[in-house]
């Protein structure tokens, strides 16, 4: 795929404050659909199967829903962050989490962290969570009807379901290949750590 007239073209990986438009080639979905980002001068803007879509300072994170049909990805303007979902901008903030938007199974909802100031916080179907000092793990159930994450206040770490705040440790590994996971039962199953010791945590979630 050639982008005639751009200066360049890029999918770009989602950073927290500032990031780079870091050139990647071109993300194609299932159903044939590609995603791309380019560059026009010092203007960035996603295009979606050849439709050019509004300019930014800066983009990254573009995905597509599991169905094909959405595409949502973080923008900039100025110093403000925010994501873009079927081309209407959600609220501005001081950055937007790594990994960006994150679509459910079913493609009908979407999750991402978002910074203001030194806070974090998650934001499901717009509507914002509680702020804590570190987000991090973000997923959805199998059946896209509950949220998960592992949040950090002060030196004490815990997973937060649906809002409700679990056990609290001294760490939740997500690093290395560890992470939260939902299984089709509706458990949830993460490593934590207390002390020296690592615990392999199970929770049934109603």
């Amino acid at each position: 795929m050639t982008a005639r007239g751009y200066d360049q073209y890029a999918s770009s990986r989602p950073q927290r404050r500032n990031p780079k438009n870091e050139g990647l080639t071109p993300a194609p979905s299932e159903s044939g659909r590609v995603i791309y980002g380019a560059q026009l001068g010092d203007k960035w803007f996603v295009v979606v199967d050849e439709l050019e879509g509004k300019k930014y300072d800066g983009i990254a994170g573009l995905i597509f829903s599991p169905d094909s049909m959405q595409v949502a990805y973080v923008a900039q303007l100025g110093d403000k962050w925010f994501v873009v979902v079927d081309g209407k901008e959600q609220k501005q903030h001081d950055g937007i989490g790594e990994r960006g938007p994150i679509f459910s199974s079913d493609s009908g909802r979407v999750i991402y962290g978002a910074q203001l100031g030194d806070k974090w916080f998650v934001v499901v179907d717009e509507l914002e969570g509680k702020k804590y000092d570190g987000i991090a793990g973000l997923i959805f159930s199998l059946d896209s009807m509950q949220v998960a994450y592992v949040a950090r206040l002060g030196d004490k770490w815990f997973v937060v379901v649906d809002e409700e705040e679990g056990k609290k440790y001294d760490g939740i590994i997500t690093a290395g290949g560890a992470r939260l996971i939902f299984n089709s039962l509706g458990d949830l199953h993460y490593l934590a750590v207390r002390g020296n010791r690592i615990y392999l945590v199970t929770e049934r979630i109603e």
